[in-house]
């Protein structure tokens, strides 16, 4: 039965949310006006325009979905016998809540899609996606479970019966894949950071900014706290669920970074290594080879425009 301390959690994430969900309207702006300003559009432009309002779409249904809720539960239903708790026990898996908890599914499943074409970019490999895949599928499965569990037509509930522990496995899959996912980029790009460094005898550095939204860092520690609080059955746990925010935000601000041609791409990683190499350094990275012109425009580049030697590889190529 809920209690206190959960529909406390519950009013205090949906006011959370709502600061988030503007946010992330905000984000959204932006990248339409980035797209609109191009004079030039790629192939990749239009995908990811039409990514990101898949993704806002879906977390609008999330979000509306949990805030009328609690309007039916505090307002609506004001005079229900047994008072929030007894509604809530009665109605937590309505149709309609588990309308939003599918897409609030389908949007994590894409973000963490876009993490993995991510990681190959950075990697320039395909084979190192392997275990964030089979995390990937695993998600899928145990996100399938819970979705079944908690919409049963015979009284499915989020919080009984199996579907804890299909919330638990999902929770803890989708953790695994982030950190799997941030170990892989955050780890490249300061690898790469530091082989530039050595080879160019300059202090080579990667911005903190490139680190936290290229990984997708703030999903994965918002979501530590969630599956940590969820599976000792704290009802705190519903306060840090705002992390299903970061599903549509975090990916975002990734897309919003191509756009603006500042996040890694294929030639980042062709450039970053031809560039090494150039300076004596075997580089095993590059697969493919920039032209000449472009090497010795960026060579040029880190000698002559950047103060104090260093060399921002978060800028390759801006």
């Amino acid at each position: 039965m809920a209690g206190t301390l959960f529909l406390h959690s519950y009013y205090v994430v949906n006011i959370i949310n709502a600061i988030l969900y503007g946010i992330e309207l905000v984000l959204y702006f932006c990248v339409l006006r980035n797209i609109y300003e191009k004079r030039q559009r790629t192939p990749s432009d239009k995908f990811l325009t039409v990514f990101s309002t898949v993704l806002v779409l879906l977390n609008t249904v999330f979000w509306t979905t949990q805030v009328y809720f609690g309007e039916m539960m505090w307002i609506t239903h004001v005079d229900y016998p047994g008072g929030a708790d007894a509604y809530w026990d009665d109605h937590g898996s309505v149709w309609y809540q588990i309308w939003g908890m599918a897409a609030c599914v389908v949007c994590n499943l894409m973000n963490d899609a876009l993490l993995v074409h991510r990681c190959v970019v950075i990697w320039s490999s395909r084979r190192i996606v392997l275990l964030p895949g089979i995390l990937w599928f695993a998600s899928l499965a145990f996100a399938v479970g819970v979705l079944y569990e908690s919409g049963r037509p015979d009284g499915g509930d989020y919080f009984a019966g199996a579907a804890p522990a299909f919330v638990t496995a999902y929770t803890a899959s989708t953790f695994a894949f982030n950190v799997a996912a941030t170990a892989l980029i955050v780890g490249r790009i300061v690898a790469l950071g530091r082989r530039m460094a050595h080879a160019d005898g300059r202090a080579a550095y990667t911005g903190a900014v490139a680190i936290v939204v290229e990984s997708a860092l703030p999903f994965t520690v918002f979501s530590a706290a969630y599956l940590v609080t969820y599976a000792i059955g704290s009802d705190v746990s519903m306060a840090f669920s705002f992390y299903a925010m970061f599903t549509c935000i975090s990916p975002l601000l990734i897309i919003l970074r191509v756009l603006s041609r500042r996040a890694w791409t294929k030639d980042s990683h062709t450039l970053f290594t031809t560039t090494i190499s150039h300076n004596g350094t075997t580089d095993w990275g590059t697969t493919t080879s920039p032209s000449q012109e472009m090497v010795e425009k960026r060579s040029h580049s880190f000698d002559g425009t950047r103060g104090g030697g260093e060399v921002d590889i978060t800028e390759l190529p801006v």
